[in-house]
């Protein structure tokens, strides 16, 4: 049998007219199938109204970046990797810190990301902040919830919400290998615990982020996942979209492997899994690139805090073997609130089946 062959990229030639950032490579996708990319950023100054350019554009970010670099299989992410196959729609992603309305120390907030367009919500997300709080046991009531301290401002840190891993402790006679236990939708927070292994005499951090509607109240709840910012991959919410990876799938990688072949993905695999965003700050379907996003309790200053996105279009020129083709619209799939930075970075992705033999791309941004 001849060796699998990996195809060069097919698309040799890239010209950037944008004032934005570029990366190309190829890509495998389902049934070894390859694609050249290209994925283009523009940073964006964060203020009420139309959002204007800002003066230093954003590098790509190449790769997942997690806050905890020791500890990376349980941490959140830190900012996420940008260099991706594809995203079927638009990931609405908010990083930084939120901070209390009217700049006040307070118990609790209610904070909101909504997109919106022609007047109609068509995304949004909520979440309430809180003060620090722990747990502390009580000999009536086991572990109880401290009322929380107020506060200006919470870290967007899934680390802050519901959540977190523990090991079991050995049996005996059992391997020494340990085993986790984690909670799959947010393995970095706080508030799943092996409680045989807490001290009674100690107070545990517990979350500053839940949803209204389903708080946190005891520790080893059925709690979803609460906040703003990226999600790690091996999480519950983009797992279920990685398909099944059975005995039967090892088997029959193995065997392609041993004969030269790159790993495929699984037979179910929904593209689904490249999006990060909160589940509920996944769009529909791509956002225009001209939408309103109404931030509550997240900004300093009067609220709400309301602005445009820049309506920027990124269009591609191809040229394959047979001349040039129109113009390709590149879809906007990411938008980036960087509240701490004060940028707004958006990505726009250029997907090419290298059997389409695009040999040359040039990029312009327009209105």
């Amino acid at each position: 049998m001849s060796p699998f062959l990996i195809p060069e990229p097919r698309l040799r030639s890239v010209t950037n007219q944008t004032p934005f950032a570029l990366f190309q490579c190829d890509k495998m996708a389902p049934g070894r199938r390859f694609f050249d990319t290209v994925v283009l950023k523009g940073t964006f100054a964060l203020a009420p109204g139309e959002l204007e350019l800002a003066e230093q554009q954003r590098p790509i970010a190449l790769a997942d970046e997690p806050w905890d670099l020791t500890n990376a299989e349980r941490s959140s992410l830190k900012h996420a990797g940008e260099v991706l196959l594809t995203k079927p729609s638009t990931d609405v992603i908010v990083t930084g810190t939120a901070r209390s309305p009217g700049g006040e120390p307070r118990k609790a907030w209610d904070c909101a990301v909504e997109v919106r367009r022609g007047g109609e919500t068509t995304l949004v997300g909520r979440a309430q902040a809180l003060g620090p709080r722990c747990w502390r046991h009580t000999g009536a009531k086991g572990w109880v919830l401290t009322e929380p301290e107020p506060t200006l401002e919470v870290p967007i840190r899934y680390e802050l919400a519901y959540g977190g891993a523990y090991v079991l402790p050995p049996e005996e006679g059992a391997p020494a290998e340990p085993t986790w236990v984690v909670h799959r939708p947010n393995p970095s927070g706080t508030g799943f615990f092996d409680e045989r292994a807490l001290d009674t005499a100690r107070a545990y951090p517990a979350p500053q982020w839940q949803l209204r509607a389903h708080p946190v109240t005891s520790p080893n709840g059925e709690v979803p996942l609460a906040g703003f910012g990226p999600v790690a991959r091996p999480w519950a919410s983009r797992l279920h979209h990685a398909g099944t990876y059975d005995e039967a799938w090892i088997k029959k990688t193995r065997e392609e492997v041993a004969q030269g072949m790159p790993s495929d993905y699984a037979a179910d695999f929904d593209p689904r899994f490249f999006q990060c965003a909160h589940p509920d700050l996944i769009a529909p379907s791509y956002l225009e690139g001209d939408e309103e996003i109404v931030l509550t309790g997240l900004m300093p200053g009067a609220e709400p805090f309301t602005f445009q996105l820049p309506a920027v279009r990124v269009l591609a020129a191809l040229i394959d073997g047979q001349g040039s083709r129109p113009p390709w619209g590149l879809p906007l799939d990411t938008v980036h609130l960087d509240l701490d930075a004060g940028t707004v970075t958006l990505c726009w992705r250029l997907t090419l089946d290298q059997a389409l033999g695009v040999r040359a791309a040039l990029f312009i941004a327009g209105r």
